[in-house]
């Protein structure tokens, strides 16, 4: 009876001693997340792609690798309206306890901007939310300082302080929006004599 009970034991004392002398180390290949907000994420790793769902702070590949293994962790796509950068994404397993790579994200930015006519004197000065924006004299285009973020929205308006003689006038209907995938170019100002 004895017996019988340490043959199990005995078996697995082997099959570990076994795997200490020959057998391999194995890693996750895994990291966090940060400012994961929309859907389409999907990293790659020697051949193995995972889908990363929408506001996920960490993932791990389904596949285990080997001590000495190379890992390269890489963007198979960006998520929607996104771009995401990573830190730690390749190397050799085995020289860390654990492969953590950092995934981080932010939203698509673009500029808002557009045409002016009439501006022959220094003084316009364009306001978004909190951002100002100083247009030199005789500029037929603008580029309002800063950026939006991809669906924020954006108000340009006209300081209250008009250039010297003049008075400058949004177009209706060009200076509000919700941002989209790529820089507002649309925007109308007109300066005339006051």
């Amino acid at each position: 009876m004895k017996l019988s009970c340490l043959r199990p034991l005995a078996a697995l004392l082997l099959t570990l001693g076994l795997a200490a002398c020959g057998g391999k180390a194995s890693y996750d290949v895994s990291g966090t997340i940060s400012g994961l907000n929309n859907e389409g994420l999907i990293l790659a790793n020697g051949g193995e792609d995972l889908s990363i769902e929408a506001g996920k702070t960490s993932f791990t590949f389904k596949k285990r690798i080997d001590y000495g293994t190379e890992y390269n962790i890489t963007f198979k796509q960006q998520p929607a309206h996104m771009t995401c950068g990573i830190s730690g994404g390749s190397g050799s397993a085995g020289h860390y306890i654990n492969i953590s790579a950092a995934v981080t994200c932010s939203q698509n930015r673009y500029t808002v901007g557009g045409t002016i006519s009439g501006l022959t004197v220094e003084g316009l000065v364009l306001i978004n939310g909190s951002t100002t924006t100083t247009v030199a004299k005789d500029a037929t285009t603008f580029t309002m300082n800063g950026s939006v973020a991809y669906g924020e929205t954006y108000g340009i308006s006209v300081s209250e302080t008009q250039p010297k003689g003049l008075k400058c006038d949004l177009v209706p209907g060009t200076e509000k929006g919700t941002m989209g995938e790529a820089n507002v170019t649309t925007v109308k100002i007109v300066c005339n004599p006051a």
